[in-house]
């Protein structure tokens, strides 16, 4: 019989039957003046805002503990340092306030240094996840799944040695399949919650086809806690599209559903570039709307009738549907402004 565990992070608590929650890490070094700290915690807002309920950074200098510390106090959700070889700098992110800590213990150092970071964890209650990528394990005979699997367990029985359970694991490789099976195996040997991740999936396409064909099957499964879908490119295009594979699946309720066409030469209204000019603050709005964005009359009507508001035209004049019905006819300029008032008063 598997014993189910529950992680802490900050405010939130994953695990069995808890939603699943959405995973992305800063892109950049952490600023040290306060400009770009209030930039940055504007920005981390904005990523809360689009689903965002977790947010890693790396943590490689001593350097970063005042900055760090200052996010960790202000971050309208929890924050989690990445560290890899040496051990102090795990227990100064602890000190600074973070809510979880990642680790591949096999390369932090002697068994002893591990231990130090588990029993301030466990003093400070903070999460620990144990990070094993298919390319930092230690040797084996074993196929990769396996080896990831089995020194994933083996890291948690030092953990528990100590008394510490609140932990999460996560087993990624570059390819699709070893990361799905490397968790399906973990997941019917363990309890404890999974983070789910393909690691260096590539730009946007090949990422999310990739990352969308391992983690949809795991989380059909029931398997995986949280999420990052990692991307070369911006992180909040992670985010959505985290956001987007739980909807998909039925494990994410409200935000906006957005339909838009892919044009055609019959297109009389510049659907793509209204998307782009709009999409970033539809997808901050935590409604549970429908909007559809066509570009000709061939389709809008009728893709009018199934969204709470949608818009279509014909070169400047734009029409705007709430509930199938047609309600305004705009100026192209004032196009964007009518669709956000929509969706502001729409009940």
């Amino acid at each position: 019989m598997i014993e189910y565990h529950t992680a802490t992070i900050g405010d939130r608590k994953i695990g069995k039957d808890l939603p699943v929650l959405v995973q992305t890490m800063y892109d950049s070094a952490i600023p040290h003046d306060k400009a770009g700290l209030q930039e940055l915690l504007r920005r981390i807002g904005a990523l809360n805002a689009m689903g965002c309920d977790i947010l890693r950074f790396s943590y490689p200098s001593l350097e970063d503990h005042e900055s760090f510390s200052w996010l960790c106090r202000h971050s309208p959700i929890p924050l989690v340092a990445d560290i890899h070889f040496d051990y102090t700098l795990a227990l100064d992110a602890i000190a600074c306030g973070a809510q979880k800590i990642r680790i591949n213990p096999g390369n932090i150092g002697a068994r002893w240094k591990v231990d130090e970071v588990v029993r301030s964890a466990l003093d400070n209650n903070v999460a620990i996840r144990i990070g094993l990528n298919s390319g930092s394990l230690p040797k084996g005979e074993e196929s990769m799944p396996y080896l990831m699997s089995n020194s994933a367990l083996e890291y948690l029985g030092w953990f528990e040695s100590l008394g510490f359970y609140n932990s999460v694991v996560s087993l990624k490789a570059s390819d699709g399949e070893t990361t799905y099976e490397a968790n399906r195996l973990f997941a019917s040997q363990s309890g404890y919650p999974i983070h789910l991740g393909v690691t260096e999936a590539g730009s946007v396409v090949s990422s999310v086809t990739r990352s969308t064909w391992a983690l949809g099957r795991l989380l059909s499964l029931g398997i995986g806690n949280t999420l990052r879908i990692s991307i070369t490119g911006d992180i909040e295009t992670e985010v959505h599209s985290g956001v987007e594979l739980l909807r998909t699946l039925g494990l994410r309720k409200g935000g906006i559903r957005i339909v838009s066409c892919p044009r055609c030469g019959r297109h009389s209204f510049d659907s793509q570039g209204f998307l782009q000019s709009i999409e970033k603050e539809l997808l901050s709005v935590s409604k549970p709307l429908t909007v559809a964005i066509m570009g000709c009359q061939v389709n809008g009507p009728g893709e009018a009738k199934h969204a709470d508001i949608a818009i279509t035209g014909i070169g400047k004049d734009i029409f705007l549907y709430e509930k199938g019905k047609l309600v305004r006819k705009v100026k192209l300029e004032e196009a964007r402004d009518a669709v956000l008032e929509a969706v502001r008063n729409a009940e």
